[in-house]
């Protein structure tokens, strides 16, 4: 069930003004699920280079138990398809970091793995997927 539903608001790498589209779902006796999507009106650092910082402030805001399942979607935008990803992190350890000069929380380091939105739809309990959708390579959202 969807618990959450909302724009989060973050400081990318240099300056305040990231926003990104979160929904959490919840279910006694299921691990949370986070769909984390970069709103493509967004002009600051990506939810891709910001994963570890993003799970960590929702963590934390929301008092989520960890492990999690956290998802990153990139929204049908410009003739492109959508596309999902699930991220997992080496570590949910909180850990104090300084961000270009910042000094921020975050979690380990993040490993993408591509998602059908069908099979998003079975991590947050829908009943109805869709078709599965073509999927582009994830090489041109690297982290630098």
């Amino acid at each position: 069930m969807k618990t959450h539903d909302y724009i989060h608001r973050y400081r990318g790498y240099w300056s305040n003004g990231g926003k990104c589209r979160i929904r959490i779902y919840r279910e006694e006796g299921r691990v949370p699920v986070v769909i984390c999507s970069q709103l493509p009106d967004s002009k600051n650092t990506s939810v891709t280079n910001m994963a570890e910082y993003l799970v960590a402030e929702v963590i934390e805001e929301h008092g989520l138990p960890t492990p999690l399942i956290w998802i990153e979607h990139y929204p049908r935008h410009q003739g492109q398809p959508g596309e999902y990803s699930l991220v997992r992190f080496s570590s949910w350890e909180r850990q104090e970091a300084c961000l270009k000069g910042v000094w921020r929380c975050r979690v380990g380091s993040p490993e993408w793995l591509p998602l059908r939105p069908r099979e998003v739809d079975a991590l947050i309990g829908r009943k109805d997927s869709r078709p599965t959708m073509l999927h582009k390579s994830r090489s041109h959202f690297k982290r630098l």
